[in-house]
Formats: structure tokens, C-alpha cells, sequence
């Protein structure tokens, strides 16, 4: 599935949405601390807190860049080893302007291209 704004806007976050359950899956799958979640969503590691262990929901923006990210992950789970996921994810690629994954998934254009790229990969093109 291609990411794309419209998407976003006809899925609001979603009172049902496990987000502790998403956001333990992304930490889980990229390796990811609490801090360097934070710092890839632009929020405070107190506010990550709030969402995993206390269960709050995040704001629609964020909830949809979320759900964004555990599709990327998951794609990458489909595609490589679980060890290779978080070096995969923390190192350049040429094919991203030399930009590391990890660093690109503060934007929707930045997730927009590790999927492209994550799908070249998957079907042979890289």
C-alpha cells in the first residue's frame, strides 16, 4: 500500500488503535529508545510515555505518522532478517541521497521514500 495524504485524512486516529501496542512494535523493530522515537517524531520523550505505558491516544498527525511507520517496519520485517532490521534502518543508503532510513521517518515525504525503496528492494529492482 502506497502512503499518500488523502489516506491520512480518511483515517483519523482511532480510539481503538492499540498505539502502546504500535509504538512497542516500531521500538521493538527498529531498536528504537524512547528518546530516539522522540526525536524521530519531533515530540518530547515525556509525550512518547504518555502514549506507550499510559495508554493516551496520540493527536491525529502523529497517530497517522505511527501507523505510517509500522507499515514501513513491517514491510522490512518482510523483506530481512530481524537482526538486520536496526542497522538497515541507522545506515546510509546511496539510493536515498545517502540519507540513513532511521533519519527520513520524521516526514511523510521521508517515509514515502524508504517504502519506495524498501518496495524496489522487495521486488528485485535494487
Amino acid at each position: 500500500m502506497r502512503i499518500s495524504m488523502d489516506m491520512g485524512i480518511k483515517h483519523a486516529v482511532k480510539a481503538d488503535v492499540d498505539y502502546q501496542l504500535v509504538i512497542s512494535t516500531i521500538r521493538e523493530t527498529l531498536k528504537l529508545s524512547q528518546e530516539k522515537l522522540a526525536r524521530v517524531l519531533d515530540v518530547s520523550v515525556r509525550t512518547i510515555v504518555r502514549w506507550e505505558r499510559e495508554g493516551e491516544v496520540p493527536p491525529p498527525l502523529e497517530g497517522e505518522r505511527l501507523d505510517f511507520i509500522l507499515q514501513v517496519s513491517g514491510l522490512a520485517k518482510g523483506l530481512m532478517a530481524p537482526e538486520d532490521i536496526p542497522s538497515w534502518f541507522t545506515s546510509p543508503k546511496s539510493a536515498l541521497s545517502g540519507s540513513r532510513p532511521i533519519d527520513l521517518l520524521s516526514t511523510y515525504r521521508g517515509i514515502q521514500q524508504v517504502q519506495d525503496l524498501l518496495e524496489k528492494i522487495r521486488w528485485g529492482i535494487i
